[in-house]
């Protein structure tokens, strides 16, 4: 019987992994958590999640077990070819959002000397070296401000669970900015094009639900998220006629509402 221990950054992620490297189906294991994540601070003092994935004892049918021996070859080929086809999904979905980062980049004209002229920049590089985080930082000035981009073998840590990490760390550099600044100065965060994919994923799922309002007459309340989604759902959904959108609750736990127009 076999059993195995895996990691993730939540148990959900941590039983994908184990789930892909054994080759097995959820019905087919065990599973036992051994530690649930905790996010720390930044950063600091966070913890994957771990889990014991123990594969199902199945009662051996003899006839089952002759077929098994006289087609040994089967069962591997079938798990290659699936590992395989996992392989190469993953595969494609990074290439896609390597595409999509770089397309996401190439409207700003990102520049390494602009910002080692920028304190922004330089507070940034500040606050990933305290976290442990090599990287480098690029800036581009935009009609809506400074923007920042940070290129780092740790994007997942960087970004944190639906772009936590990010923001706090953009929260942090433009406190850090206007505190001294004359005029207000708008600074964006960016690694890898996630701002751009987790606007488009947003866009998605705001047309997905006002279908399904409509389709149920019924409203919906969307996941908490900070003002900035919150802006993007609404504004994907400006010209739907039949619906409205609407913010409550407090922060952190304030969530767009889509319902039908009455």
């Amino acid at each position: 019987m076999k059993s195995m221990e895996f990691s993730g950054r939540t148990v959900d992620e941590a039983i994908f992994h184990g789930l892909t490297e054994m080759g097995l189906t959820i019905d087919e294991v065990e599973i036992e958590t051994l530690q649930s994540e905790t996010k720390g601070l930044f950063g600091f003092g966070s913890k994957m999640a771990v889990v014991r994935l123990t594969e199902r004892e199945t009662p051996v049918v003899p006839d089952m077990e002759q077929y098994k021996k006289r087609n040994d070859e089967r069962p591997p080929r079938r798990e290659r070819r699936e590992r395989g086809d996992r392989r190469e999904r993953d595969e494609r979905r990074q290439r896609d959002e390597r595409g999509s980062a770089t397309a996401a980049d190439a409207q700003y004209d990102y520049s390494e000397e602009l910002a080692q002229q920028e304190p922004a920049a330089a507070f940034l590089l500040e606050l990933l070296e305290k976290m442990g985080v090599e990287a480098r930082v690029l800036a581009a000035n935009t009609d809506n401000g400074l923007r920042l981009r940070i290129d780092s073998d740790s994007m997942g840590l960087l970004i944190g669970r639906r772009g936590e990490t990010l923001d706090a760390l953009q929260y942090l550099v433009s406190l850090h900015v206007n505190r001294v600044a004359k005029e207000y100065r708008r600074i964006t965060l960016d690694t890898e094009g996630y701002r751009s994919r987790r606007e488009e994923t947003l866009c998605r799922l705001a047309r997905k639900t006002a279908s399904q309002v409509r389709a149920t007459g019924r409203p919906v309340a969307m996941e908490p998220m900070n003002p900035y989604e919150r802006r993007i759902l609404h504004s994907a959904l400006q010209g739907f006629r039949g619906l409205t959108t609407y913010s409550e609750g407090e922060e952190p736990n304030r969530r767009v509402i889509i319902a039908p127009d009455r």
